[in-house]
């Protein structure tokens, strides 16, 4: 496989696109990820043969409005019982979450469903079968076993769902498989899951015991325990990412095509570290904008500030709130375009120029098949916030 598409041209459409959002008020999403899409798909090739996106952005704009029709009455219902049950208010909410985590699984099956029947290889269309609620009962069942044995089940949970998605998945006539296994995954990613596991007990411990021994320090121990837990999952997540990435290639079957992949470890740490210090430059910058604009304009901003709080919106408070509006969106979609350049472009490109494809002319047999997904999927995806990647 290969990877044709410039980074040049890939920031450019994430730049514009992403300027585009603030005056349509965040819809130009829709034509921004259409477009994305449409680069990474056709400049991915087999053997110089290349993919097709066929999706539009006023199917991602439906699937959307389509996604708030169902949301909007649950959260509205989800007010008015947490405003009777006042009381009782923390457990009126858990119904709603859960609905919610079950949604997430439903949408995120239906979301590949309609990216599968929009890809197109040498005239071809993928397609898939499958019940999203089959699907999302499965995935419920098996993170409740996950939870309950501490993680070691998750690699079967893995291979189980990945098996169910692929077995439903077809390119034309030819129906594909998942030749993955739990015990492959779990042999390869065991050491991972033992040091992740001693390192957390650790910090629990060395908690614990700072807890036992000082005296006013308690609030800063709580703080310090999750935050070092949460930098131990970054830390690893890399290697855990390579693991099941190349797992999951090399277990990818369409009737005798077979997948293989030779990508390292140290690609997902180049791009973690990649869009680490990004990010931190891009803290940086905004916070000597805030610094210069505190030191230029420093008597207007103070009275800007003394205005608002008596409750006096003069158009020096509104320049204020506008540009402290301008700088929070520019700086929410200055990190949304660090995390599609590196984890949406970098990790495609990386992941197909590493994989390997055998046995292409079994394809040559495939005729069309199958009919287009509807786009409810998609925009649970985008609405509920989980659509990560492109």
């Amino acid at each position: 496989m290969s990877f044709s598409g410039r980074g040049g041209e890939f920031l450019k459409m994430l730049v514009t696109g992403s300027l585009y959002q603030i005056p349509t008020f965040g819809f130009y999403r829709f034509w921004l990820i259409t477009k994305l899409r449409r680069h990474l798909w056709a400049n991915t090739q087999i053997e110089g043969e290349s993919f097709e996106y066929t999706g539009t952005a006023k199917e991602l704009l439906i699937g959307f409005l389509i996604a708030l029709a169902i949301l909007v009455p649950l959260y509205v219902a989800y007010f008015i019982i947490a405003f009777a049950l006042e009381e009782q208010a923390a457990f009126a909410s858990l119904p709603l979450i859960l609905l919610m985590y079950v949604l997430f699984h439903f949408g995120s099956y239906r979301a590949r469903k309609y990216r599968a029947t929009r890809t197109v290889f040498r005239g071809v269309r993928f397609w898939m079968k499958g019940s999203g609620w089959a699907y999302a009962f499965r995935a419920v069942l098996w993170d409740v076993a996950t939870l309950f044995t501490l993680g070691i089940a998750l690699p079967w949970a893995m291979a189980s769902l990945e098996r169910y998605r692929m077995r439903h998945t077809y390119f034309g006539s030819i129906q594909g498989d998942f030749a993955g296994t739990g015990w492959s995954l779990f042999k390869r990613a065991w050491w991972v899951w033992v040091l992740g596991i001693a390192v957390i007990a650790g910090v629990v411990a060395t908690s614990a015991a700072v807890l036992s021994y000082s005296e006013g320090d308690e609030e800063l121990a709580i703080q310090f325990v999750p935050t070092l837990l949460i930098l131990v999952l970054l830390a690893l997540s890399p290697v855990a990412m390579a693991i099941f990435t190349r797992w999951q290639i090399n277990g990818l079957r369409f009737g005798e095509v077979t997948a293989e992949s030779h990508l390292r470890t140290g690609t997902f740490y180049s791009l973690f570290f990649k869009v680490l210090f990004s990010s931190i430059g891009i803290l940086i910058v905004f916070a000597i904008i805030i610094g210069l604009a505190a030191v230029f304009l420093g008597t207007v901003l103070q009275e800007a500030v003394v205005a608002m709080q008596l409750g006096e919106f003069t158009w020096t408070a509104i320049s204020l709130i506008v540009f402290s509006a301008l700088v929070y969106l520019a700086f929410f979609l200055s990190m949304g375009v660090i995390q599609r350049y590196f984890y949406g472009r970098g990790l495609w490109a990386a992941v197909v120029t590493t994989t390997a494809v055998s046995n292409l002319r079994s394809l040559d047999a495939a005729v069309a098949a199958g009919k287009a997904s509807g786009v409810v999927g998609e925009g649970l995806a985008d609405a509920l916030d989980f659509n990560v990647g492109i």
